[in-house]
Order: structure tokens, then sequence, then C-alpha cells
């Protein structure tokens, strides 16, 4: 019995470290993309010159994008 409870145990253990894994994994690659897509409008309202107003929230990942023509 005390074998059996040891391997679910283990088990268990193993289950939700790769859960964890996935999930920072997950988050990482969220966060990647996101600073990706605001460099990248704010690059491309550089090359037309216009003025950047940008509103981010970096909890959320939650952002407002504008490029005014100057």
């Amino acid at each position: 019995m005390k074998k059996r409870f040891q391997i679910l145990n283990w088990q268990i253990t193993v289950i939700m470290t790769t859960l964890l894994l996935v999930l920072v994994t997950l988050y990482m690659s969220k966060r990647y993309f996101y600073s990706k897509e605001i460099e990248l409008l704010t690059e491309s309202c550089q090359q037309v010159g216009g003025k950047i107003i940008l509103e981010t929230n970096r909890f959320s990942m939650d952002y407002s994008f504008d490029c005014q023509k100057k």
C-alpha cells in the first residue's frame, strides 16, 4: 500500500510539473508576441512619420495604439 501511494504521489508531481511548465511556456510566448506586435506597430508608424500614441496595460497585456500623421 505504501509503495502504491509513493507511485501515485510521484505521478501527481510529474503531472503538476508538466502543467506548470506548459503554462509558463504559454505565458512567455504570449509576452514575446505582445512585445513584437507593439514593436512592429511603432516602427511602421515611425516610418511614415507619424506620432505614436500608445497606452499599455502590462498585467492584462492590452494596449491601445494610434498613429497620427504630423
